[in-house]
């Protein structure tokens, strides 16, 4: 049977294409009319179902990709495919050919990711107004939003929200937001836990707010709460009440600073005033004292980064913020202490905690984020060896484009420096596109289930080795210019080669995959070295292969041979290089090399 494409064309259809709707059956049709009930210029409801193909190709996999292509594009009539076409009865409308299960499936999908990211974009309403975020939810995030789903959502997402805007809201006297507090508590569980302790917890997650009215009204529903999870602990919910305000004029008693020292509360003046407070009789002493001097030793902070909130929403619920010393460029070594943000892949630093304008602003793209040489140091630098993209902010409102090439920064301890380090390296967006894409793919996963399969980054050991030398290819003979580091732990002796020396840190500090080639030092079975030309030639074989390496510094030589002599374990018990010219290879200790080939320094410098 013929039937008619929608470019006009006609092609022959089996029987099971005959029950297609997508297929016109060619028949007679008077004075040139078209049927009313097929699109044969492919322009009828063009807005309505392309465009539902459109956003289905985002969502589900290759099997509707064929089938478009072939309805569009192909000679041909698509093959029938059991997953994508059912019987003819089970056909959900003209021109889709798909089942309604798999219809089903898709839109459920595509509200899902929909959803998911409506979720996430009402972060910065909230932290703009908590209310507007509520709408945009009922109205984008496929929820009704009540008190128990808000609550839900706000302890999902607490890390990116303002911890200030989350006590204003749970603080207020409005019955969907006392009904949300409550909700809110449900999640705390305070099993076990003392009554400071559990006040603790709780306050690392939102930042109390100033009014007394609205601190009374977060305490009462966390009294409640607390007794509810530990029933034995007090007569009554008032008693945990009363204590948890005592204990917190307590905390701002003992560590504001502008109370003097002689007018700052004593324990005894604490004790006396939870007299009575459990229905009628005293709380232990020993809890008392131990609470008094758990508060005095270790004040109930946020984390430091959340204290110093800004009200621009830029610096909000910021991925870490802290202090850091950041060293001058002078050749005077002078360091300075500044307060510093990250936050959407850009590293702000301040003169102040409390400064709303940011002193300098580093953007991450096209950085390499690594440790430096001191114990503590954070260094930054340009991935391409350049100027790193820098504005500084002046005095006189300006902004100024900065010109240092790296920054190094000192954590107040080696823990500090870790985080540092980890989060700056999240953070770095070289690509946008790509950044893009891996949003996407993993908001696929999320929505479809399934497990992240992607590989970690490379995890090297500091270098034992590294420098400049020339590497000949099998194939291509020319002498290529190449960094080389070697890697060793208990298992594994690597060389590995790369294009630049900012490629091999980058793999050092990021786990990249920078390199353009490696060999398995536990592999190579002889060592000999000749002369070619006015350059000295190393070659390293193995069973499969020789590895041909070049330089011109007799020191580098040595160098590279007192290497390959300790990493190579089939070289310890031979003879230590087979010599075939007069070239004399005399060490001295140096050996890592700059650009063209010379350097100096030991195996471990720079």
């Amino acid at each position: 049977m013929l039937a008619r494409r929608a470019d006009g064309g006609t092609v022959t259809l089996g029987d099971e294409a005959e029950s297609s709707q997508r297929w016109r059956i060619e028949r007679q049709v008077p004075n040139g009319e078209e049927d009313d009930d097929v699109d044969v210029d492919g322009e009828g409801n063009k807005d309505g179902e392309r465009g539902v193909f459109v956003g289905l190709l985002k969502v589900v996999g290759s099997n509707i990709v064929e089938a478009l292509e072939s309805l569009f594009s192909s000679s041909e009539p698509p093959a029938r495919k059991t997953s994508i076409y059912s019987n003819p009865d089970e056909t959900s409308g003209r021109g889709r050919g798909i089942s309604k299960a798999m219809g089903k499936e898709i839109r459920r999908k595509s509200m899902k990711m929909r959803n998911a990211k409506a979720r996430k974009d009402a972060i910065i309403k909230f932290n703009i107004k908590p209310k507007t975020a509520i709408e945009y939810l009922r109205e984008h995030g496929g929820m009704i939003c009540n008190p128990r789903e808000f609550a839900e959502w706000i302890y999902e997402f607490i890390e990116s929200l303002s911890k200030k805007k989350i006590g204003e809201f749970l603080g207020n006297t409005d019955e969907f937001n006392v009904a949300t507090l409550k909700s809110f508590l449900q999640f705390h569980d305070f099993t076990n836990l003392k009554l400071d302790d559990a006040l603790r917890q709780l306050l690392r997650t939102f930042r109390l707010p100033g009014e007394a009215q609205q601190i009374d009204r977060i305490l009462e529903k966390f009294a409640e709460r607390f007794t509810q999870c530990n029933p034995e602990s007090f007569r009554c919910e008032d008693g945990a009440y009363v204590l948890a305000f005592s204990i917190i004029m307590l905390n701002t008693d003992l560590h504001n600073r502008s109370i003097p020292e002689h007018k700052k509360m004593k324990m005894e003046e604490f004790i006396r005033n939870n007299r009575g407070i459990d229905d009628g009789q005293d709380p232990p002493r020993e809890m008392l004292e131990r609470i008094y001097m758990g508060i005095k030793e270790d004040e109930i902070v946020m984390n430091e980064s959340d204290m110093y909130e800004s009200d621009v929403v830029t610096f909000i619920a910021p991925h870490k913020a802290g202090w850091l010393d950041k060293k001058g460029k002078g050749t005077i070594t002078k360091w300075k202490r500044h307060w510093f943000v990250l936050a959407d892949s850009c590293l702000y630093y301040f003169l102040k905690a409390t400064d709303d304008d940011p002193r300098c602003i580093i953007p991450l793209d096209n950085t390499r984020v690594g440790r430096g040489e001191g114990r503590l140091e954070i260094k930054l630098t340009s991935a391409d060896g350049l100027v790193m993209k820098t504005a500084k902010n002046l005095p006189d409102g300006r902004m100024e484009i900065g010109d240092r090439k790296e920054f190094i920064l000192r954590a107040a301890s080696s823990e500090d420096r870790e985080t540092w380090v980890k989060l700056l390296q999240s953070n770095m967006d070289r690509s946008p596109v790509a950044k893009a894409v891996a949003q996407k793919q993993m908001v696929d996963n999320i929505v479809n289930g399934v497990e992240d399969l992607t590989l970690p980054p490379i995890e090297l050991p500091p270098a034992k080795a590294e420098g400049w030398m020339k590497k000949r290819g099998e194939n291509n003979t020319a002498w290529r210019n190449r960094y080389f580091c070697v890697f060793e732990d208990e298992c594994s002796s690597m060389l590995y080669y790369y294009g630049s020396k900012e490629m091999a840190q980058k793999m050092m500090d990021l786990g990249d995959e920078t390199h353009k080639g490696c060999l398995d030092l536990r592999a190579v079975e002889k060592m000999c070295v000749s002369k070619e030309k006015k350059d000295v030639v190393l070659d390293l074989q193995t069973a499969t292969r020789t590895w041909h390496f070049s330089t011109d510094k007799k020191e580098v030589l040595a160098y590279w041979i007192e290497v390959f002599t300790s990493s190579c374990p089939m070289l310890h018990d031979k003879e230590r290089v087979e010599s075939n010219s007069s070239f004399t290879t005399a060490s001295n200790g140096s050996g890592r090399s700059d650009g063209s080939g010379s350097g100096s320094g030991n195996g471990g410098g720079g």
